[in-house]
């Protein structure tokens, strides 16, 4: 693990007209500033809770995820003031299954509690798990995440769980010595990382639904994939997350601690949910196969109780 510290570039972030903690700016408040934080009946808003459900149907091609299986030179970790982001270089990418676009994946970013909350986005039946790792993806005519999210379907979202665990997870080691590293908006470092493959969960089971960002503006333009199982790290691992970050600069004279910065669960709705079955083994002549071209097949939940089945081939 190699941590370096970049000097000399530009560490402003502008100031941002929300929060999560202050009673003047928290995720109840967004909606006076931002409109389209409005929940409606119409609406496709995010996080929600994720809950169970069977039924079934063939359908859907495979779901391809590139270049997640090799290491790249590095990554840049920054505390952009109302999370922690981590960016990555060029090279991987997600396609196939029911999604519209071959999404270039571009970043990571971070949802936490307090060291006594969970602050997961998402919820499964219920539970909130202490983080969320949150994979970028852009569509492919777009280079930014904000030009992406103006347009249905420019974002992809992929949701994964953390938990808490005796053991160090390795793999996760550099971000969590890193986020020691970026105290303050604009603080950042870059790491030499594992392959993102790494930072997955060995059950690929996930839901898939249309929903929007859980920060504003909450345009509901985003596909939205989250894994069913968890990961784990070490308290140890978790502890920089909810004590060494601050959404105040370093020069202001509060100190204000970056903790439980995650939006409520929204409603529903209609919309359709999409979940796949657990990972299994299968021979080469079949449509699922074993690492490194791991094919695992999907069941397609509706909520109107239709199911349809693919796979993830790992590249």
């Amino acid at each position: 693990m190699v941590v370096v510290v970049n000097p000399g570039l530009d560490r402003s972030v502008p100031p941002l007209n929300y929060c999560y903690t202050e009673d003047a700016c928290n995720p109840y408040q967004w909606v006076k500033t931002f409109p389209s934080c409005i929940i409606k009946d119409s609406t496709m808003h995010s996080p929600i809770n994720l809950e169970h459900v069977v039924d079934t149907n063939n359908s859907i091609d495979p779901l391809v995820l590139q270049g997640f299986m090799v290491p790249q030179r590095t990554w840049t970790v920054a505390n952009v003031r109302d999370t922690v982001v981590v960016k990555f270089q060029a090279g991987m990418s997600v396609k196939g299954g029911s999604i519209k676009h071959n999404y270039q994946i571009v970043e990571m970013r971070f949802h936490w509690g307090t060291n006594v909350t969970n602050g997961s986005e998402h919820k499964l039946d219920g539970r909130r798990f202490p983080m969320e790792m949150q994979i970028v993806g852009l569509a492919p005519e777009f280079t930014d995440v904000e030009e992406a999210s103006a347009v249905t379907a420019g974002l992809l979202m992929m949701g994964v769980f953390i938990d808490i665990a005796s053991d160090e997870n390795k793999a996760f080691k550099a971000i969590a010595h890193a986020v020691s590293n970026v105290p303050y908006p604009g603080d950042s470092v870059s790491v030499t990382p594992p392959a993102l493959s790494r930072l997955l969960p060995d059950n690929h089971k996930f839901y898939q639904y249309h929903g929007g960002q859980t920060t504003p503006p909450c345009l509901q333009t985003v596909t939205w994939i989250v894994f069913e199982k968890p990961i784990f790290i070490s308290r140890e691992q978790y502890l920089p997350f909810v004590t060494h970050l601050y959404y105040s600069d370093k020069n202001d004279t509060a100190k204000k601690l970056l903790v439980e910065n995650y939006r409520f669960t929204q409603p529903s709705l209609s919309r359709q949910i999409f979940v796949s079955s657990a990972a299994r083994l299968a021979s080469a002549n079949t449509a699922c196969l074993s690492q490194p071209t791991q094919l695992i097949p999907l069941l397609l939940l509706l909520l109107t109780s239709k199911i349809s089945l693919t796979c993830i081939s790992w590249l």
